[in-house]
């Protein structure tokens, strides 16, 4: 499936970000976030491989009363995949089951710690992702369940939608599954999973919940 691992929801967020410091008095010039990952246990008991953990650092410029500040934000991005063969022998291999940890700082303005993320409902994330992956449509939503990710009970929601395998050249029904941001320490963790819904993936939803209440957060950042 075509999606923009780099940007995942970070865009977003940041955007947000920037349109609430046009409004305050004050914000912090620098804002980092601590790196959110999965285990080795949790990784080890699914079959996911750690594809890429890196830094998403952002600038924006923001004013008011004509003094402008420039905003950098530091965000973390951790993705995790699990491939199916699409040959007899196995020889040629698709990325079929994508497990991905946003983390962003939240903010400081007036005294008060936030970040516009932390307030969206997770269908308003989903719109996020959709605007990220190039192949991913018809997003309904399906379910819900609620697991402990990072010490808190987060809701996570389920929905169906339509992707295409690039590599296989063929479009597949997927699930979609997202939580709610997390906040923890001084960041805004964001849990995103997408995997098909058959070619071996059918029980895939538990892998999943295994990799979310796996993580491990540096709630101290950088």
């Amino acid at each position: 499936m075509t999606y923009t691992r780099r940007h995942l929801l970070a865009m977003g967020g940041v955007t947000a970000t920037a349109a609430l410091a046009g409004c305050s008095g004050r914000l912090e010039g620098t804002l980092s976030a601590g790196p959110a990952t999965v285990s080795a246990d949790a990784r080890a008991e699914t079959g996911y491989e750690e594809h890429t953990v890196e830094e998403l650092v952002v600038e924006r410029t923001v004013g008011r009363f004509g003094i402008e500040r420039t905003i950098e934000a530091t965000n973390w991005y951790a993705e995790y995949d699990r491939a199916i063969a699409l040959d007899s022998l196995g020889l040629t291999r698709a990325q079929a089951a994508v497990t991905a940890v946003l983390t962003t700082p939240q903010v400081s303005v007036l005294g008060r710690t936030f970040n516009p993320v932390g307030d969206l409902s997770t269908a308003e994330l989903v719109t996020m992702i959709q605007n990220r992956y190039d192949g991913l449509e018809s997003v309904e939503f399906e379910d819900e369940t609620t697991l402990s990710i990072l010490g808190s009970e987060t809701t996570v929601d389920r929905y169906v939608a339509e992707a295409r395998l690039i590599d296989a050249g063929t479009t597949v029904d997927v699930f979609l599954q997202v939580s709610e941001p997390v906040e923890h320490g001084e960041d805004f963790v964001i849990c995103i999973a997408v995997y098909p819904q058959a070619l071996g993936f059918e029980t895939e939803s538990g892998a999943v919940e295994t990799m979310f209440e796996g993580l491990e957060h540096d709630a101290e950042g950088d």
